[in-house]
C-alpha cells in the first residue's frame, strides 16, 4: 500500500527530479571546467610559443648585427637552410631549458621541411614532425592536439597538449615552433571532479530522499486531517464540517468544495426527509377519508343510494391521489433530466390567449376579469405543450389566491436578449417571509386553503422553464397582489 499511496510518489518525484537537477548541473559543470582548462591551457601554450620564436629571434638579430660588424654580408643571415641558424636555435633551447617558465614544457624546433633542429626535451620516436601537421603549417596555420607520448625508456606514456607554430617572414615559411605540456594536471582536476560528483551523487539522493519524506509528511498531514474528518461524515451527521485551514492553497480548495458538497448533501438529505414526510402527509388524509367511509359502509347493510356515496367519495380521492402521483412523477423525471422536449419557435402570445380562453371558466366563477397583453410577432424556442403547463399551474395559482371581482393581467414583452412574461394579480398577496419558500413542494402560503392542491405547481412550473434555461421569479407584496415574472432566452 506505501508503494501506491501519495507519499511514496511525493518522495519518488522529488528524489527523482533532484538527482536529474544534480546530474544535469554536475555534467554542464564538468563540461565547463574542461572547457575553461583546455582554454586556458592552449592560451600558455599559444604565449609560450610565441615567447620562444621572440627569444630566438633576439638571439639571431644578435648574432647578425656582430656578423655584419665583422663584414659579413646581410645575405649570409637567411634563417632558411642556415647551420648558423640551427646553432643559434640549439644554443637558446641549451640555455633556456632550465628556465623556471618553461617547467614541465618541452619545446622543439623544425626546420621548413619538418625535420627536427632541436628540442628541449626527449620525446620517443620524435625525429620529424607529423605529416598531418607539416601540412596544416605549410598552409600558415598554427594546430593544436591531443598527442600522447613516451617520455622513458621504461615504455610510460603521457597525455601531451601540443600546439605548433609557423614562423613566417617574407611570405616563406623559415622554421616551426612545437610546444607540448603534460596533461596530468588537466587530467587530474577532472578525476577529482568526477570521483566528487560521483560520491556526491548517492549522498544527494539519500539526502533528497530523506528530505522527501518530510516534504510529503508536511503535504499529506493536512489531507489527513481531513482524512479523519471525513470518517465521521455519514448520513446521520452530514451537518459536520471540515475546518477551513488558514491558507491560500489547494487544500484550502479542497476543503471549500467538499464543505460545499456536504451542504447540497444536507439539503438534498433533508428534502427528501420532507418530501418523504409531506408525501405521508398529504397520502395520510385522503386514505383516512376513504378508509372511514368505507368502515362506516361496512358496519351494516346500505342502500345503494349511500354505497353509491361513499364510491364517489373515494372516487374523489383517488382522483386526487393520481394527481398528485402524476405531478411527483412529473418532478421526478425534470429532477433527472429525463423529460424528452420537442423544442420548436412559436408565437408564445397565441398560447397566452389559448390559456385565457381555457382559465375563463374558473375565473368568472369568482368574477376575476383575465387578460392577455402582447403581440403575435414575438415568437420564443420551447416545448409549447410543457410552457402551457407552467403558464396553467401559475395563472390557476392566481385564480386561488384572488379575491372575487379582482382581475389578472398577462403582459408579454420582447426583452434585449429574453422573452418576459408577467403575470399579475390583485390578489391576497404574498409575506416577506414566504417569498423564498414558495417553489418548496408541498409548500402553501395560505394554509386554510390546504385543499386547494397540493403546493406542486409552482415547483413543477420553476423545473419546466429552468429546462428551457429561462428563470422564473415572483414579486409580491401582501395585500398588494403578486407578479410572477418568466425570462425566456431568445
Amino acid at each position: 500500500m506505501f508503494l501506491k499511496s501519495i507519499r511514496f510518489k511525493i518522495v519518488a518525484w522529488y528524489t527523482v527530479i533532484l538527482v536529474l537537477v544534480l546530474a544535469l548541473f554536475s555534467a554542464l559543470a564538468y563540461i565547463n571546467l574542461r572547457k575553461t582548462l583546455n582554454d586556458d591551457l592552449d592560451n600558455m601554450l599559444q604565449l609560450k610559443a610565441e615567447g620562444v620564436t621572440e627569444s630566438i629571434d633576439t638571439y639571431w638579430e644578435v648574432e647578425k648585427d656582430e656578423g655584419m660588424a665583422n663584414g659579413a654580408a646581410r645575405e649570409v643571415f637567411s634563417k632558411v637552410n642556415n647551420l648558423n641558424f640551427i646553432k643559434i636555435a640549439q644554443r637558446w633551447v641549451k640555455e633556456q631549458s632550465d628556465d623556471p617558465e618553461l617547467l614541465g614544457i618541452i619545446v622543439t624546433v623544425f626546420g621548413p621541411k619538418g625535420e627536427k633542429i632541436a628540442s628541449s626535451g626527449e620525446l620517443s620516436g620524435i625525429s620529424v614532425i607529423r605529416r598531418e601537421t607539416l601540412r596544416e603549417v605549410l598552409q600558415g596555420r598554427s594546430r593544436f592536439e591531443n598527442r600522447v607520448f613516451q617520455r622513458d625508456p621504461s615504455g610510460n606514456n603521457e597525455m601531451m597538449r601540443v600546439f605548433t607554430m609557423p614562423v613566417i617572414e617574407d611570405s616563406a615559411l623559415v622554421y616551426i615552433v612545437e610546444v607540448a605540456s603534460p596533461m596530468t594536471i588537466f587530467q587530474d582536476a577532472l578525476k577529482k571532479l568526477r570521483f566528487n560528483f560521483f560520491m556526491l551523487l548517492p549522498l544527494m539522493m539519500l539526502l533528497s530522499a530523506v528530505a522527501g519524506v518530510f516534504l510529503a509528511a508536511l503535504i499529506i498531514r493536512p489531507l489527513k486531517n481531513i482524512i479523519g474528518s471525513v470518517r465521521r461524515i455519514t448520513a446521520e451527521n452530514l451537518r459536520l464540517r471540515i475546518k477551513i485551514p488558514d491558507t491560500k492553497d489547494e487544500i484550502k480548495e479542497l476543503v471549500d468544495t467538499f464543505n460545499a458538497m456536504l451542504e447540497k448533501l444536507d439539503e438534498s438529505f433533508s428534502s427528501q426527509a420532507q418530501l418523504i414526510q409531506d408525501i405521508s402527509h398529504e397520502f395520510r388524509t385522503p386514505l383516512t377519508i376513504m378508509r372511514g367511509e368505507m368502515e362506516v359502509a361496512l358496519k351494516k347493510a346500505r342502500s345503494p343510494e349511500e354505497y353509491m356515496a361513499v364510491l364517489r367519495s373515494c372516487m374523489e380521492e383517488i382522483i386526487r391521489l393520481s394527481l398528485l402521483v402524476e405531478n411527483l412523477l412529473i418532478l421526478s423525471r425534470f429532477d433527472s433530466r429525463e423529460v424528452s422536449m420537442t423544442i420548436k419557435s412559436f408565437p408564445v402570445f397565441s398560447l397566452i390567449n389559448d390559456i385565457v380562453s381555457d382559465m375563463h371558466i374558473l375565473a368568472d366563477k369568482k368574477g376575476i376579469a383575465i387578460s392577455g397583453v402582447g403581440s403575435d410577432k414575438i415568437l420564443v424556442n420551447g416545448d409549447e405543450h410543457q410552457l402551457r403547463r407552467a403558464l396553467l399551474n401559475i395563472i390557476d395559482n392566481a385564480i386561488k389566491y384572488t379575491n372575487e371581482g379582482g382581475r389578472i393581467v398577462i403582459n408579454l414583452e420582447d426583452m434585449d436578449n429574453c422573452t418576459r412574461i408577467k403575470i399579475s394579480d390583485s390578489g391576497i398577496g404574498i409575506s416577506p417571509e414566504n417569498l423564498p419558500l414558495l417553489f418548496n413542494r408541498f409548500f402553501r402560503a395560505d394554509k386554510s386553503r390546504s385543499g386547494e392542491g397540493y403546493g406542486l405547481g409552482l415547483s413543477i412550473s420553476k423545473s419546466i422553464i429552468e429546462a428551457h434555461k429561462g428563470r422564473l421569479s415572483i414579486e409580491s407584496e401582501p395585500g398588494h397582489g403578486t407578479t410572477v415574472i418568466i425570462d425566456l432566452p431568445d
